[in-house]
């Protein structure tokens, strides 16, 4: 049976000598593994499609969930992430996350790596901004909202993050200080906001300095946490930005 697709290819591995393995975060079906023979190939019609960040319409050709790829069109290249190794990196963290929970009939995941990628190739923030601002918002497909609208205990303005409980307190409320994360009250705004806006306006908000480095600890903090993911590209990316 032939059918159409979008998606976009998170990861790649050789099939034979001029072929790929096309790994594609699709907009209904979750991560998909498509054959793109011939894909290494100059001539090869869908040579830009097959390619690592490439969004495209797919034609593919599915025998018994077994998917090759026939024709392509390509939407988006992200081509500039390759132009920066940090930016390449942190591309590839993002889609190596999305391949570590992307599920079916749900597209949120796409949109958020669409989103990131289009503001990382763009540069309309911070690298590591956008990097917090997918890592928490991924928590947030995943199911995984806490709320940041106050305290937990008695309503009032809190900050100080409990992992243990995945709760914030303040001060008087905290069960055990010690073991909490101390967020700015500028942090705490950024992710209550991320917590309602829609997902054309994750980066629709400013945050500068120290209470900027604080909501980029928590967010990968809370990600490692609570979503129990630390993948290696993540390692990567920091030896790149350390090496910059």
């Amino acid at each position: 049976m032939n059918r159409t697709v979008n998606g976009i290819v998170i990861r790649e591995k050789p099939l034979g000598e001029k072929g790929k393995l096309l790994y594609v975060l699709t907009q209904y079906e979750g991560v998909i593994a498509v054959k793109a023979t011939g894909a290494k190939n100059i001539s090869a019609s869908y040579l830009k499609s097959a390619q690592l960040f490439a969004y495209s319409e797919l034609n593919i050709y599915d025998k018994n969930k077994h998917f090759t790829l026939t024709e392509a069109k390509l939407i988006e290249s992200f081509y500039d992430l390759r132009k920066d190794v940090s930016d390449f990196a942190l591309a590839s963290y993002i889609c190596e996350l999305a391949l570590l929970t992307a599920v079916p009939s749900d597209d949120g995941i796409l949109r958020l790596v669409l989103n990131c990628l289009y503001a990382l190739s763009k540069n309309l923030s911070g690298r590591d901004t956008i990097k917090a601002v997918f890592e928490y918002r991924l928590c947030l497909c995943l199911g995984l909202e806490p709320d940041f609208s106050g305290c937990t205990i008695c309503g009032e303005k809190g900050n100080l993050f409990d992992f243990e409980e995945s709760a914030l307190f303040c001060a008087e409320c905290a069960p055990d200080a010690e073991r909490c994360i101390s967020l700015d009250e500028k942090a705490v705004e950024a992710l209550n906001y991320l917590n309602t806006c829609p997902p054309g306006k994750i980066l629709s908000f400013s945050i500068k300095g120290e209470p900027e480095a604080a909501f980029c600890r928590f967010c990968e903090d809370y990600l490692i946490n609570a979503a129990d993911l630390k993948p290696a590209t993540l390692d990567y990316y920091k030896q790149t930005i350390k090496d910059d």
